[in-house]
């Protein structure tokens, strides 16, 4: 995993597929997206390495219900005590309520979406409500 520091108060978590963010907040951390079921371990060392303490993230904001943005954040979450965030139209797959559509893709994107699947299938995240997230 790569580490960029895109603003003093916000860092990029770039995955072999995919990325996060942890953004800054005082001293409060918020991380934006949680990679694949494997990237709890990583997360953690990147954090530590920017001299903080994991157990500072308060809250994990999950963009979409796509595998490798929820994948690790239960895990996180459980460890650090922070609260998950995520679309009450995404919290039935991130349960593992419902399957996920089918994209309609350009050709261009099929390698790019296939590639996407290779990142291990993220467990169910029993309790999401996503009650505190909604589109405006």
């Amino acid at each position: 995993m790569d580490l960029v520091e895109v603003l003093p108060q916000l860092h990029m978590f770039r995955f072999p597929i995919g990325q996060a963010y942890l953004w800054r907040d005082g001293t409060e951390l918020t991380l934006i997206d949680a990679g694949d079921i494997n990237a709890a371990p990583a997360i953690e060392n990147a954090v530590r390495g920017l001299g903080l303490d994991p157990a500072r993230i308060s809250r994990i904001v999950i963009t979409h219900g796509h595998r490798d943005h929820y994948g690790a954040a239960q895990e996180l979450a459980d460890r650090h005590g922070a609260e998950i965030l995520d679309h009450r139209l995404d919290a039935p797959v991130i349960r593992g309520e419902e399957e996920i559509g089918d994209p309609v893709l350009l050709d261009w994107e099929v390698p790019l979406y296939e590639h996407g699947l290779t990142v291990p299938v993220a467990p169910p995240r029993p309790g999401s409500t996503a009650s505190s997230v909604t589109v405006r």
